[in-house]
């Protein structure tokens, strides 16, 4: 039995089940189709991620997996390091890819395109399109368009804003397993600017691409250490992948690959190394999907029932693409601008895809509309 810990363990848990692994979890939501899957808990936002070594001691023993944002707490993830197997990168790897003044500067010095940054303790310029970054960035939370002539922040940098297509890649230890293109601050899905909501894949970039995104992934696992699965995010402009970030875990884009490819990403060898050949499932849907992250404009208290109903019945099957997931309990109190419901959606084209996804959430602000706590 495997444990998965993080802000949300749902995704990890399912690809560990199409791999024929059992899980615990703990996260921040404990939902509904997480529950049909594994024994989980909630750490509490108060006490979130501090918390989570010491709630993990009462699970059994065996290896545990970090999902989402515990990549900015090497401290808590040594923690964990110290109670069980660690599936995923050690705290020094994390410091090592999580430091943009270390890691751009090495992507560059290898010989491959990268943003500008600000050195630290200077202020932003006046001239250029800049960002300003957290130093704990994590799916684009506290990530703004900076002010020309901003003072530095101890917790933050700034970043040249570079146009393009967010895309993101998944990695399999220093092998290219595939590229998703990202969704960022979606209107429809009520995101806010710059924040992550979701991914569809697989997309097929051109050949140069596929290439340096391979010498990226096996430059920086040899120069790191990474290893496992991790993905990086990147902007694509004019055929030239601009690496954003490294998220050096189980990554978001995981699950939208696996039922793409029909292929599971984690196997009975897994520790230190995922398995080669990688785990073939029942075969994938043989078209892009797509899934999307539904924040609320509004709060109201989630209701009893609804279309996500037929994916919280039956048996469960790993391999059936979900049209809901991440799925509250019935009268839980969804506060203005958090995260609702996934949504998935298959097409042949990721356009088809985006506009299936648009038209789902657009059900959901009917179903919503008159909805309060």
């Amino acid at each position: 039995m495997v444990g998965v810990v993080g802000s949300s363990a749902r995704a990890a848990v399912q690809s560990l089940a199409r791999a024929g692994f059992s899980a615990w979890a703990i996260d921040q939501f404990a939902d509904r189709d997480l529950k049909r899957l594994a024994a989980c808990t909630v750490c509490p936002r108060g006490a979130y991620p501090g918390g989570i070594p010491a709630l993990a001691a009462q699970f059994p023993p065996g290896p545990v997996l970090y999902t989402g944002g515990l990549e900015n707490y090497p401290q808590v993830v040594a923690e964990l390091a110290v109670q069980r197997e660690l599936w995923g990168n050690p705290p020094e790897v994390l410091t090592r890819v999580r430091d943009p003044f270390a890691l751009f500067p090495a992507l560059s010095q290898a010989g491959f395109a990268t943003p500008r940054l600000v050195p630290q303790g200077q202020r932003c310029p006046s001239e250029g399109r800049w960002l300003r970054k957290p130093l704990r960035s994590g799916g684009g939370l506290g990530l703004r368009s900076a002010q020309p002539g901003e003072a530095a922040s101890h917790d933050h940098f700034f970043q040249d804003f570079i146009a393009g297509q967010p895309m993101s890649a998944l990695f399999v230890n220093a092998d290219l397993f595939g590229c998703t293109e990202q969704l960022i601050g979606e209107s429809w899905l009520h995101a806010p600017p710059f924040v992550y909501c979701g991914n569809v894949g697989r997309y097929r970039v051109p050949k140069s691409v596929t290439h340096t995104l391979a010498e990226l992934g096996r430059s920086l696992a040899n120069a790191a250490g990474l290893r496992g699965v991790w993905g990086l995010d990147f902007v694509l402009r004019e055929e030239a992948p601009y690496p954003l970030e490294v998220n050096p875990r189980y990554a978001a884009s995981a699950e939208v690959l696996e039922h793409a490819t029909g292929t599971a990403l984690f196997g009975e060898d897994l520790p230190p190394q995922p398995p080669s050949p990688l785990v073939r499932g029942a075969g994938g849907v043989g078209l892009c999907v797509g899934k999307a992250i539904y924040y609320t404009p509004h709060t109201f208290r989630f209701p009893p029932s609804g279309p996500w109903d037929a994916d919280l019945a039956g048996t469960f099957d790993p391999w059936r693409l979900p049209q809901f997931a991440d799925i509250p309990e019935a009268a839980s109190v969804i506060e203005a601008g958090w995260p609702v419901l996934t949504l998935f959606a298959t097409g042949s084209t990721p356009r088809d895809v985006r506009e299936r996804l648009q038209s789902r959430a657009g059900e959901l602000d009917l179903l919503f509309r008159d909805l309060r706590p």
